[in-house]
This record gives structure tokens, C-alpha cells and sequence, in this order.
């Protein structure tokens, strides 16, 4: 599961830099949209799971944000590499 996780974040990112410079986003908005939209694609499959159970996790939400932070670090980072920027130029 980790494994693909990892293959749909580096498709992803490589859509994502491709984007930004077609919409004109900055790399940190384009990041954090993207972040945000993986945060609800995770809550919704796991909220699908846990569906009838009398127990929600918390701990895999934690997780779920966790997750989201690195992925809009590297999307950000990503992005700033395909334009050529640092953090300080942007």
C-alpha cells in the first residue's frame, strides 16, 4: 500500500509542477491545494472503512495530516525544482 502511495505522489507531482506552470499557481499554493486534496481523498477512503464500526481512528487522521505535510513539502520542493527556483527566490 505504501508502495503505491508513493508511485501516485510522484505521478502526481510530476501533474502538478506541469500545471503550475500552465495556471500561474506558485509553487506554495499549488502544494497546498494539492496537499488538502490528498488529506480528503485519505479521510474519505478512511471513513469508507470504518463505516458501522462503533470506533474511529484518530491515530490514522494524525497519521492521514502527517502524510499530507510531507507530501506538500515535496510537491512544493518538486515544483520549485522544475522552474528552476529556490525557497528564496520564489
Amino acid at each position: 500500500m505504501r508502495n503505491l502511495t508513493i508511485l501516485m505522489t510522484l505521478g502526481t507531482m510530476l501533474v502538478a509542477c506541469a500545471d503550475a506552470q500552465d495556471d500561474g499557481m506558485s509553487c506554495a499554493e499549488l502544494a497546498r491545494i494539492r496537499a488538502a486534496e490528498q488529506v480528503e481523498r485519505e479521510t474519505a477512503l478512511q471513513e469508507q472503512h470504518e463505516v458501522g464500526l462503533p470506533d474511529k481512528s484518530e491515530l490514522q487522521r494524525k497519521f492521514i495530516a502527517l502524510d499530507a505535510e510531507t507530501y506538500r513539502a515535496t510537491i512544493y520542493e518538486e515544483c520549485l525544482r522544475g522552474r528552476g527556483l529556490t525557497p528564496q527566490t520564489e
